[in-house]
């Protein structure tokens, strides 16, 4: 069996993505992200990311970008050199969940009693409530019968 510790650091890693080549792997430390290349001589890439403490990330393969959520109530899109794309304005609660679909086109945000969808862009996908409330959210898979299912205010 092969384990290996690839980093050590003095606050918890909250969240852990893979890179799209799988030879990278994104994750949080407090406030920063951390991209560590698998290649022991390679450099690593990392940024403060967030006001608060990261609490997931993610990392999709068809598009190359990055989404993290936090504590400090917002949700942001990243390119995978550490360049802001998008933030979010700053909601009620910390936004506890962030996925992408398979295909990169569109995200959810996931929040205290609330799932949002968005486009890759960031902005809220088109012909989708403000929010759709649902039970509390700690993890969040983007499955299409999720979707259906939540995609329903009240």
């Amino acid at each position: 069996m092969l384990r290996s510790t690839l980093a050590q650091q003095g606050s918890p890693v909250y969240s852990v993505a893979w890179g799209p080549d799988s030879d990278r792997i994104l994750y949080t430390s407090g406030r920063l992200l951390i991209i560590k290349p698998l290649q022991p001589s390679a450099k690593l890439l990392q940024w403060k990311a967030h006001d608060g403490i990261i609490l997931k990330v993610d990392w999709n393969s068809v598009n190359d970008l990055i989404l993290s959520s936090g504590e400090d109530c917002k949700y942001k899109v990243w390119d995978s050199y550490g360049r802001l794309l998008y933030t979010s304005s700053s909601h009620d609660y910390p936004v506890t969940s962030v996925s992408w679909s398979p295909d990169g086109e569109v995200f959810a945000v996931g929040s205290f009693n609330t799932l949002r969808l968005c486009d890759k862009t960031g902005v809220r996908a088109p012909r989708t409530p403000p929010h759709v409330h649902c039970q509390p959210l700690t993890h969040l898979c983007v499955l299409a019968l999720c979707v259906i299912q939540c995609d329903k205010p009240g």
